[in-house]
């Protein structure tokens, strides 16, 4: 009889503890990413170079902590300074296009027409990936963290932009000149209509508590230890004064931007703007 009880116990905290383990073991599975899992917090941080692959790995952490009824928070720290250019901080957008390169790079008699396609193609992708990423933040259900070590550049603003609150060191630099985005963004994309608006308030660039001062920035702290506080007060919270902090720092452009999103993605809005560009 005691040892059918010890095995009943057992079998109870297995499973019991089995969703936490699980969580724990999907966290193993980025490359890009470093994501890890804590007493109600999801914690995602950016590594140095932003690939393609970035995009799709955030995109899966977002949905992992959307599925994960323990997770009340979400943090992204790390690198935030995704700009295009350079070989320290490559776009991470411009992989599909090497690729591309490649195949039409044997085809020299048709690269005048090539180029033109193969740049249609290459916005048509990276504004579906961005298009599909800025719906992903927009619906997130847990309160959306963005914390800014040093600087915010190109994708790292556009992502910060779409989060609920974000904090920043007193040392961190935002940048929000559309010249260190992706050429994709000519086409005038719905996910980069925040953007837009940031940089309409900060400039080409701006300190924290520039940042601060115009609304992007929550809080600017001294040292990283006072935001991880701050974010563990917050886990201390019930998750639904959570939510009802998120409902209050809704903004009201949120809604129509997720609407315009999801109309760019219709067959009949990607025949308008192919009909648009070819009438340029």
């Amino acid at each position: 009889m005691l040892m059918a009880l010890v095995f009943y116990h057992l079998a109870t905290v297995s499973i019991a503890q089995s969703p936490a383990m699980a969580t724990d073991e999907s966290c193993k599975h980025f490359r890009e990413l470093f994501v890890e899992q804590r007493c109600g917090l999801l914690h995602i941080r950016f590594q140095r170079h932003w690939q393609r692959r970035t995009l799709y790995e955030l995109m899966r952490a977002l949905d992992l902590a959307s599925a994960d009824a323990a997770v009340k928070v979400v943090v992204l720290s790390g690198e935030f300074s995704a700009a295009c250019g350079g070989e320290t901080e490559p776009l991470a957008l411009k992989q599909g296009v090497q690729k591309r390169s490649r195949r039409t790079a044997a085809q020299e008699e048709a690269v005048g027409s090539g180029d033109a396609e193969e740049q249609y193609i290459h916005e048509k992708a990276a504004n579906f990936v961005m298009r599909s990423l800025a719906k992903k933040l927009l619906v997130q259900r847990k309160l959306l963290v963005a914390f800014v070590e040093r600087q915010c550049v190109g994708l790292g603003l556009s992502v910060c932009s779409l989060c609920d609150l974000v904090f920043a060191t007193e040392s961190s630099a935002f940048v929000p000149a559309f010249s260190h985005l992706d050429p994709c963004t000519k086409v005038g994309p719905g996910w980069t209509v925040p953007h837009v608006h940031w940089l309409l308030r900060l400039g080409d660039q701006a300190s924290s508590s520039t940042a601060l001062q115009c609304g992007l920035v929550a809080s600017v702290v001294r040292e990283p230890q006072e935001f991880w506080h701050r974010v563990d007060q917050y886990l201390r919270l019930p998750f639904a004064s959570l939510l009802a902090t998120k409902r209050l720092l809704f903004r009201p452009w949120q809604d129509s931007l997720l609407a315009e999103l999801r109309e760019e993605g219709t067959p009949l809005a990607a025949q308008r703007r192919r009909l648009a560009r070819s009438s340029l």
